[in-house]
């Protein structure tokens, strides 16, 4: 019995050193796959393919879907729940790249200027309506002479109409150069009544040279 003995304490201590050794290897495993682990915020799309359960369309969701903060968060690529807790073991979450940008300032300068056209723009525009109101107060102030221009002729003096020079037309009352023209132009008259077929006589100047006029 004491023969026997020794031998079997021999294999219980080996076996004892056997299963601590694979307590222990699991451990040492572990910590070698975590250093290997696919970081999800950094891997590239062949990385992602080559983990279980991920192929080229959900590698490049993934992707699409930066940064991560947990490995959780892979539901937002459309992995399933089954699928994410496959790959927690061979996956892990870094600090995502920052993303290189911010390079706003050089496209705001494009931007200034083209804000600072229509300035330039507006300048003409402002300067047009007081352009545009000369124009009609130097009408007007045209007008107002030509209606207040007296007769030039002495009491009972008539202009011959088919005959009369363009000054001598522009004596009568309200007939200017450009009516005394038209005037010459519509030769000869019948009777004074025909003046007004003229352009731009009408029977109130008519009625204010009927008595200044004459055909013959």
């Amino acid at each position: 019995m004491k023969k026997t003995a020794f031998p079997l304490y021999i294999l219980l201590i080996a076996a004892m050193a056997f299963m601590l050794a694979l307590a222990l290897n699991p451990s040492l495993t572990y910590a070698q796959a975590k250093k290997d682990r696919v970081d999800l915020n950094k891997a590239s799309e062949k990385e992602l393919e080559s983990l279980k359960g991920v192929g080229p369309a959900t590698a490049k969701k993934i992707i699409e879907n930066r940064p991560y903060k947990s490995v959780d968060e892979l539901s937002k690529a459309g992995v399933s729940a089954k699928t994410i807790q496959d790959l927690k073991p061979f996956v892990t979450v870094g600090r995502a790249a920052p993303a290189a940008k911010p390079a706003k300032p050089a496209k705001e300068k494009p931007a200034a200027k083209v804000a600072e056209k229509p300035d330039k723009a507006d300048k003409p525009e402002k300067a047009k309506p007081a352009k545009e109101k000369a124009k009609p107060a130097a009408a007007e102030k045209a007008k107002v002479a030509e209606k207040a221009a007296a007769p030039k002729l002495a009491p009972g003096q008539k202009v011959n109409i088919n005959s009369a020079t363009k000054e001598q037309l522009e004596a009568l009352p309200e007939i200017g150069p450009v009516k005394a023209q038209a005037i010459i132009d519509g030769r000869p008259y019948q009777k004074p009544e025909d003046v007004m077929k003229v352009k731009g006589i009408k029977e109130g100047t008519y009625g204010a040279i009927k008595d200044y006029i004459t055909v013959r």
